[in-house]
């Protein structure tokens, strides 16, 4: 069979395989050597029939094992397995198919070995440089890529700009200093600095350096006393420093000062003495003694000996005599000292000190203790049932209830803040005549047993005072008479300081033994621009006048009647209100005796307390006849009624509302910050009190006293009085004094 060498050894290239066929094409013919191509093949030569003998021949590409180098990469797959099929062409089914790795960017690829479609480190985002590569899977590759510069300390990076993340000099070994970073976020540490610890001198960090302690002592460093130290590590070594001088007993201390933790001479192994410390903490024993205190003798340093080691009982556990006693024989009796403010022993109290106990705890209901002889005495205690509706002896009143802020309080006395009208009647007029009080709907006269003259003269003051008079000199009248025979009070016995007379101590509410003719009357000294009701049925109602110039005068009705309905309210309001009442009506039928008046065109702007304030003619200046009169009808405050007090004019002040006969304040619990309940109130409470709905809260007034009768208010804006207003209940509360509220109305 014929084999040509030649074509076996380049049977695995393409341009051989040319040449190859060229040469077989010359052979075939015989050209070109003279030869006959088929004189030395066998008759019925194939070539295929060479497929098969281990060597690649013209027209196969492999045979066998024999695969001329080639691979599954070499054909441009990424990988796999390359065989030679029976036709001596090669087997690629075990050859992987995607294309990455064969240096051409597919379709899904973003580069391919070397090939990354001119993209770069700085293209992708990074500001650093570096080399982008491309990964097995075909994508770029950035983990030579640097972001260096973006203050970020990426990985790779140590720091980036001003960021070390945790890292500083100390961390790095140095005492101090400061880093900074290179060009490539690398850490530059050559600005720390690395203190030498043990050469003597105290730097930066170390606390100390040999003997180099930085001017301290035991003391700087929180010891009494002692030697400051240095360690190895130069930190300050406090083994010599020591507390002992500072009053408390510490570690290696036996006592300090007075602090001898709780030994005494006793636990020294000695009988009696003092037992003391040292100014180095160690027990001095020297005051100590050794006796035999509790023998019941008398021995040398002893004080007493009642023949016990007791203490307590005046002869104290080392036979001292104990304070607030007096020791005498043998064995020695000891007593009490009564009068030296001490309950000592078997006494029960000591001057005004009674132990704690009181009236009430001894059994009564009411009254006060006296100590006589150091023993309590309960004969001024009294035996009430305050409550039960039924006045006692010491009750002001009793309503049948135990119930705070309803004008009686739980002790049955008058509340501070109870509200009684009072008016005087059958007299001159407002300023003069029997004394009433308004009590459960009823005016009721007062008793005039009240039989010291200076009680007489407060009573009188304060009742002048509370109907608005300035003068001095008030009156109290005896038996002015004219009373109903039931007075509502008696006994009144006022000091002078009371603000109202339902103030002032009396029998109690009703309980009286008087007669009609005992009505109390009082008269009221004027002082300038003092004014009073005239020619009425009482106090409150009649024609007004004036004190100017040390006499009454009359007072036109001009810009009171109706003809001047902008003034009429206010100036109406003022009358009764500079009287001590809550305000009232003009009244046209009162005409004057005279036609000389000495006040004309009274013009009240809404925040005078006093007529004379107004705005009016100059005194004297009129033009008015007998027929006009000013005449008025005042009315006294009833509940659910509201007053502004303690302001500077009658416009503004705490916010008061009157609730079971008692005034009471109310909290700015929701009313303080601005907003619609705050607007709604401020235009409830003006409007009630007079004025427009315009005005302001005030959250800085004089403290009211109790009770705080409203809190948590939410008024809508349309209610009529401040009462009327949704709000947590009579009396319901969490607030303070501090937080009573206050109105500035507009007038």
């Amino acid at each position: 069979m014929f084999r040509s060498s030649t074509v076996s050894r380049l049977g695995g290239a393409s341009c051989a395989l040319l040449c190859v066929c060229a040469l077989l094409s010359s052979c075939a013919s015989g050209a070109g050597d003279g030869t006959d191509a088929g004189a030395d093949r066998d008759p019925g030569f194939d070539a295929g029939d060479l497929c098969g003998n281990g060597l690649v021949d013209l027209g196969e590409e492999c045979d066998g094992v024999e695969l001329l180098g080639a691979s599954c990469e070499g054909l441009g797959y990424t990988g796999g397995s390359l065989s030679c099929g029976a036709d001596c062409l090669y087997a690629k089914a075990e050859c992987d198919e995607d294309p990455c790795g064969n240096g051409s960017v597919d379709s899904g690829e973003e580069c391919d070995g070397e090939e990354l479609l001119g993209q770069s480190c700085e293209g992708l985002g990074f500001t650093g440089g570096g080399t982008l590569g491309c990964g097995a899977d075909c994508l770029y590759d950035p983990a030579e890529c640097s972001a260096c510069g973006d203050g970020v300390v990426d990985p790779g990076e140590e720091c980036d700009g001003t960021n070390f993340g945790a890292e500083d000099c100390m961390t790095r070994g140095f005492s101090s200093g400061a880093l900074s970073c290179d060009a490539f976020c690398g850490i530059d540490t050559a600005a720390c600095v690395s203190d030498a610890c043990g050469n003597g001198t105290r730097e930066d960090r170390e606390d100390c350096d040999g003997l180099d302690v930085g001017g301290g002592d035991c003391t700087t460093v929180g010891f009494v006393s002692g030697t400051l130290a240095c360690d190895s590590m130069c930190t300050f070594d406090v083994s010599g420093c020591s507390n002992c001088g500072n009053d408390r007993l510490d570690s290696g201390e036996e006592c300090d000062g007075s602090d001898l933790g709780g030994a005494d001479c006793a636990s020294r192994g000695f009988t009696r003495g003092t037992l003391r410390c040292s100014p180095a903490c160690t027990f001095v024993t020297t005051s100590c003694e050794n006796t035999a205190c509790g023998n019941g003798l008398m021995e040398t340093g002893e004080g007493c000996d009642d023949g016990n080691v007791a203490g307590g009982d005046g002869c104290s556990a080392m036979c001292a005599v104990e304070s607030g006693f007096t020791c005498t024989g043998t064995p020695s009796s000891c007593d009490p000292v009564c009068g030296d403010a001490m309950i000592l022993g078997d006494e029960e109290c000591e001057g005004t000190n009674f132990g704690g106990a009181t009236c009430a705890s001894r059994g009564f209901t009411g009254g006060s203790l006296t100590c006589t002889a150091c023993a309590i005495d309960t004969a001024t205690c009294t035996t009430t049932t305050c409550g039960d509706g039924t006045l006692d002896t010491g009750e002001e009143c009793d309503d049948g209830a135990r119930v705070a802020f309803d004008g009686c309080d739980g002790a049955c006395q008058v509340e501070p803040a109870f509200y009684l009208p009072v008016r005087l009647t059958g007299g001159e007029g407002s300023n003069h005549g029997r004394l009433e009080v308004r009590f459960e709907g009823t005016w009721r006269d007062v008793c005039d047993d009240t039989y010291v003259a200076a009680q007489q003269q407060a009573m009188a003051n304060v009742v002048c005072a509370q109907l608005g008079y300035t003068g001095t000199g008030h009156q109290f009248i005896n038996a002015f008479g004219g009373g109903s025979g039931t007075p509502v009070m008696d006994d009144v016995h006022c000091d002078g300081t009371e603000t109202t007379l339902a103030q002032c101590p009396f029998a109690g509410w009703g309980k009286e033994n008087c007669s009609a003719s005992e009505a109390v009357g009082i008269r009221c000294m004027p002082g300038t621009d003092d004014i009073r009701l005239v020619a009425g049925p009482h106090g409150m109602e009649g024609r007004l006048q004036i004190y100017h110039s040390g006499s009454w005068g009359e007072v036109c009705d001009d810009y009171f009647d109706g003809a001047y309905t902008a003034y009429l309210g206010y100036s109406t309001t003022t009358v009764c209100q500079q009287l001590g009442y809550a305000g009232g009506d003009f009244v046209s039928t009162y005409d004057s005796p005279t036609a000389t008046f000495v006040l004309d065109d009274v013009n009240c702007s809404g925040t005078e307390r006093r007529i004379a304030d107004c705005a009016h003619q100059p005194f004297g200046t009129e033009n008015c006849s007998t027929s006009e009169g000013a005449g008025f009808r005042c009315r006294v405050y009833e509940n659910d009624g509201a007053r502004l007090v303690g302001g500077s004019n009658r416009a503004n002040g705490r916010v008061e509302v009157l609730h079971q006969s008692v005034w009471g304040t109310v909290c700015d619990d929701f009313i303080s910050s601005a907003g619609a309940r705050q607007t709604s109130f401020v235009q409830v409470g003006c409007r009630q009190l007079g004025f427009t709905t315009g005005g302001s809260v005030l959250l800085s007034v004089p403290d009211g006293v109790d009770p705080v009768w409203m809190d948590d208010l939410d008024c809508g804006g349309a209610e009529t009085a401040i009462a009327s207003c949704p709000f947590a209940g009579w009396g319901i509360e969490n607030c303070s004094h501090f937080e009573d509220v206050g109105l500035s109305c507009v007038p």
